[in-house]
């Protein structure tokens, strides 16, 4: 069932388009395991309802491996709750708002900076929604060695031209669950498929942004929902950041990629049972697509030579029957 889907009257001839080597390009390391992370959360130190220590158990008991603690303006780190089977990451939240006079707030850009030294400690405050400032605020985040990603974009009334205005950061949320489970506002993956295909070099990650509890403690819809999958040597704090770093993962709401790469002008992708594999190009009508009416994908290989054609990059994307996703982190031609 695989096809190469072209705007009508326009065709490609593959075989003058062909690469000639067959050299392999891993997407994702050949080598590693698999590590679940949300990049995403809140404790009690700021406005979340779960100690941090409360919320390494609640999702250690959910499979994951690593939680980056990313409290509003308070970048603290909680090495003491790292082991052998959990990461616990040092990040923060920082907050840039507009409000009218009426003192409604307006507009909003939020950033996460996720250390890449565990000790780092800092405290900021909210600040004004200046784009100067943010890029100011970025560029010391990144002085500080920090993986810095833009959070939540539609919550927060950001079109892409906000987002192309800010520089030097590493990641877009394409999926957070206060927007899309609590607020029920679609997930963050067509603003972010308009950002790349205007220019935008990020990558994609997800979390959860969870915050709340019921009146009998247990977590609101918003845990356990987007995570990021970080492909790594072991399970490290060093090994963790530099796989997020080098782009070594990618974003989901269930499905697995488990290998993904390419040879020649064919991709290769090994995942969990998903109904759909996608690869989406810069241009709409440009893509590979593999799609069963049944979960039962685990293994595709699909021509791209198309793609190479027209298209700078390609974003390769799982769906299972279940609607869930998964983002890979695109692949731009150039790096080769």
């Amino acid at each position: 069932m695989q096809r190469i889907i072209n705007p009508v009257g326009h065709t490609i001839n593959k075989e003058d388009n062909k690469t000639s080597s067959e050299e392999k390009i891993w997407l994702l390391p050949e080598s590693g395991n698999l590590y679940k992370v949300n990049m995403h959360s809140h404790s009690t130190i700021s406005d979340g309802s779960f100690s941090p220590e409360e919320l390494k158990k609640l999702y250690m008991e959910k499979g994951y491996h690593a939680v980056v603690f990313s409290d509003h303006r308070k970048c603290v780190p909680h090495t003491d709750l790292t082991d052998e089977n959990f990461v616990a990451l040092t990040g923060t939240e920082l907050d840039f708002g507009y409000c009218d006079e009426s003192g409604l707030t307006r507009k909003i850009v939020h950033i996460n900076a996720i250390a890449k030294d565990p000790d780092l400690k800092f405290e900021k405050v909210s600040m004004p929604l200046d784009y100067d400032l943010i890029n100011e605020v970025i560029r010391e985040m990144k002085g500080m060695d920090c993986f810095v990603t833009v959070n939540h974009p539609v919550f927060s009334d950001m079109s892409t031209d906000d987002l192309l205005r800010l520089k030097g950061m590493d990641g877009v949320e394409v999926y957070n669950s206060i927007g899309t489970m609590f607020n029920n506002y679609s997930d963050d993956s067509a603003f972010y498929e308009y950002f790349i295909r205007a220019g935008g070099r990020a990558m994609p990650v997800a979390g959860d942004d969870c915050h709340m509890h019921y009146e009998d403690g247990t977590p609101f819809e918003d845990y356990f929902q987007g995570f990021t999958v970080v492909k790594a040597p072991e399970l490290t704090y060093n090994a963790l950041v530099k796989g997020v770093v080098e782009g070594a993962h990618y974003a989901s709401t269930g499905p697995m990629f488990k290998n993904l790469w390419l040879e020649g002008d064919m991709l290769h992708v090994q995942c969990s049972p998903v109904c759909g594999v996608f690869v989406h190009g810069k241009y709409l009508f440009y893509k590979a697509v593999e799609v069963e009416r049944t979960d039962n994908l685990t293994e595709v290989t699909l021509d791209i030579s198309g793609l190479r054609v027209v298209s700078p990059y390609i974003w390769v994307q799982l769906r299972d029957t279940q609607g869930k996703k998964a983002w890979a982190v695109p692949y731009w031609f150039e790096n080769k």
